[in-house]
């Protein structure tokens, strides 16, 4: 080993090696220059690496035999040359050359033909997407490259940029950047987001601010097969960031469109000047997604601080307006944090959208806002038509997608609702609320299968979120399994034992099946115990405790003269199991307390039709006829839709039955038991008096009796196991 070290020092060929490589770096240099100015084929590039790359055997061989220099090349003399000269190359020699020749070039030969395949197939990839009329992206968060990983808020909120600028081009279908983040947080690769989020390509790269400086690194990629499709390094000031982002969606476009975006035709329009407007902005963006009353305050300050440096700065009078409606109380977005009074919070956000409009009227984001200060304000169709707006601008804008389906959704135009969640649901897949609401829309559509399908891959996205279990409770509860609905909040409870909605929930489907004695049980509960205590009543009408019952819904009723809602409970308990008179006298001496809007609540429509059930039996034919006409209006135009609640066919049950149709009526409770309808004072409801007489009522209300008791039976060993 010492004399073969010896000898490679004294033939040169480490200083050999060394020059060849850095010569071969230099050419390799020259030619990527000149490939990208003078639009030369790629696979050059690629050629000559190869070429050189398998060169370096024979320069090593040569080296070894022969001093190469810029004089030439020569034979390497002996160690002693004087006496012993080197002899001149024998077959042995030649025969070594030409099996080193052999071996490289058929290893280049092999090489060069897996990188042309390589770059076939990323033109093929691009080739496709642009063919495919529609591109379909996902932009990842970048990383944060910065020493003091300080910068997410730039990260995220650069990606964020880049998701609603290319939202906003033709032909571009954008996944939203919520979903995004949170798959890159669980560690995914960024071809497997892709697959998840059912796109054709991702956006993803790294960011670095150093002062005012900008060092940005972009990559696209074929999800296909995690090929690049193109990338590039940007350096540029943060106050040109809008230009930046400009550029770089051009070249996204120009890349999977089968056309030529130019310089210009990207108009930003979240653009400022102000490095330090933008920076403001970002960090409200980060405050804002973080959705705690306090980062909504937080937020709120950060926007307020940009739009002051720079105030033609219409992204921050947006993200104020936004800001400030979900500040509401009660607000119609994704919460309403409570901070601001309503009518207080709805006229700061809409002078601040006027001025974000007034500077830029072609913002999607701003006129999503204006929908969703329309929609608190209580004018629905006004906020569709912004939403509508929101989304021909920009049709990747997920959230206008849900904020549409809540305000259909209120307007009881559930096919059109169910369609605009869908949509929201496919650019923004991993958004709790949006998940939830689609498969509880999709269990009120009867389409339980779909419905429990999301909901159990919510449970492996959302290990530690009560919401799956929520909602498979609701699938259950639809099929008439209350067995099924206490095991799941159970599983909710568990995952989430301080949410008091949720135990309030159990508490309820507890006394459903008649489970006294279990809820007494956890009286020890602080929990429990002001549940029993603020449900007394309802546990006395669990007990069938009905002397008690009455004793103390006459205080109540005593004490809150003025409620028409106290009033209908007492009224509806004396119907069944107490004075019929009373419940005659509270339903219509009260009922002009109670809003019109609010008396023809759906599904049920009450309390209109337990007041008209009331007139009637006092003989005032007209008012129970104009009662029951309206909520069978209401009701028939509900069952046409693709809504399937058990609860509609029990008000069509009671409607019949009122009409004195008594087969419809069987018919409709038979359809609504089929459904899922499994109240236990069904048998009890003055509404179907007319037909206690029928076989076939008393055999549905045997059934239900049977039913129950058995599920009562299978629940008690959820609380002995």
């Amino acid at each position: 080993m010492k004399t073969f070290l010896s000898e490679l020092k004294r033939r040169a060929v480490v200083k050999s090696i060394l020059v060849y490589l850095g010569l071969s770096w230099l050419l390799l240099q020259i030619i990527s220059v000149l490939t990208s100015t003078l639009a030369l084929n790629p696979l050059l590039g690629s050629a000559l690496f190869v070429l050189l790359l398998c060169s370096l055997p024979l320069v090593i061989y040569l080296a070894w035999y022969c001093d190469i220099s810029f004089g030439g090349i020569t034979r390497t003399a002996s160690v002693n040359e004087q006496d012993k000269p080197a002899a001149a190359p024998g077959s042995r020699q030649w025969a070594g050359l030409v099996l080193v020749m052999l071996v490289s070039s058929y290893v280049g030969v092999e090489y060069y033909g897996v990188l042309a395949q390589q770059q076939l197939t990323k033109q093929q990839a691009a080739t496709a997407a642009s063919q495919a009329g529609t591109s379909t992206i996902a932009v990842l968060p970048f990383s944060d490259d910065s020493a003091a990983q300080d910068q997410a808020y730039l990260a995220l909120g650069l990606a964020e940029e880049m998701t609603s600028l290319l939202g906003s081009a033709a032909n571009f279908k954008v996944s939203a950047s919520r979903s995004s983040q949170f798959l890159s947080e669980q560690g995914l690769t960024a071809q497997q987001i892709g697959q998840r989020l059912q796109v054709d390509t991702v956006l993803t790269g790294s960011v670095k601010a150093i002062g005012q400086r900008l060092n940005v690194r972009v990559q696209l990629l074929d999800v296909n097969s995690g090929n690049t499709l193109w990338s590039n390094t940007y350096a540029r000031d943060l106050a040109a960031v809008a230009e930046l982002e400009q550029e770089i969606g051009r070249s996204v476009v120009n890349t999977l469109q089968d056309k030529y975006a130019e310089a210009g035709s990207f108009n930003n329009l979240a653009s400022t000047r102000n490095a330090d407007a933008y920076v403001l902005y970002l960090k409200g963006r980060e405050q804002y997604r973080k959705q705690t009353t306090e980062a909504m305050q937080q937020a709120r300050q950060l926007f307020e601080q940009a739009v002051a440096l720079d105030p033609e700065y219409a992204r921050g009078y947006v993200g104020l307006a936004d800001t400030l409606i979900l500040m509401a109380e009660g607000g119609s977005g994704e919460a309403g944090f409570g901070v601001i009074k309503t009518d207080i919070a709805a006229s700061l956000a809409q002078q601040n959208i006027d001025k974000a409009l007034a500077r830029q009227p072609g913002l999607a984001e701003a006129h999503a806002v204006l929908g969703l200060i329309s929609a608190i304000q209580g004018d629905l169709t006004k906020a569709i038509a912004d939403y509508d707006r929101a989304i021909e601008l920009n049709p990747s804008l997920a959230i206008a997608y849900m904020w549409k389906f809540l305000a259909l959704n209120s307007l009881q135009r559930f096919d059109e609702s169910l369609q605009a969640l869908e949509q929201a649901e496919q650019l923004d897949p991993l958004f709790q609320t949006n998940t939830y609401n689609l498969g509880w829309a999709l269990s009120r559509a009867g389409r339980f299968d779909e419905a429990a399908a999301i909901f159990k891959q919510m449970q492996l996205d959302f290990p530690q979120s009560p919401f799956p279990y929520q909602g498979l409770a609701d699938i259950y509860f639809s099929q008439g399994n209350l067995v099924g609905v206490i095991a799941e909040i159970q599983k909710a409870v568990t995952v989430s034992p301080e949410n008091q909605t949720l135990v309030s929930r159990l508490f309820f489907a507890m006394l459903e099946l008649g489970l006294l004695d279990e809820v007494k049980n956890k009286a020890s509960d602080p929990t429990w115990q002001q549940l029993i205590e603020t449900h007394h009543e309802n546990m006395l009408l669990s007990d069938r405790n009905f002397t008690a019952l009455f004793e103390s819904m006459e205080f109540k009723l005593a004490s809150n003269p003025d409620d028409y809602w106290i009033a209908f409970e007492v009224a509806w308990y004396h119907s069944m199991f107490g004075s019929k008179q009373k419940a005659l006298n509270l339903l219509t001496e009260k009922s002009n307390l109670i809003e019109p809007a609010d008396m023809f609540g759906m599904p049920y429509c009450s309390p209109a039709i337990e007041v008209a059930w009331a007139e009637r039996q006092l003989g005032n034919e007209a008012k129970a006829a104009d009662f029951i006409t309206q909520c069978k209006t209401l009701m028939i135009e509900q069952l046409q839709s693709s809504i399937t609640y058990s609860e509609l066919h029990y008000l069509a049950a009671r409607v019949y039955a009122l009409e004195g149709q008594s087969a419809k009526a069987i018919n409709a409770l038979s359809e609504a038991i089929e459904r899922g309808w499994r109240e236990w004072w069904t048998k009890y409801d003055p509404l179907l008096a007319s037909l206690a007489g029928e076989p076939e009522f008393q055999q549905l209300i045997q059934f239900l009796d049977d039913d129950l008791a058995r599920q009562k039976a299978e629940a008690l060993k959820l609380f002995t196991e």
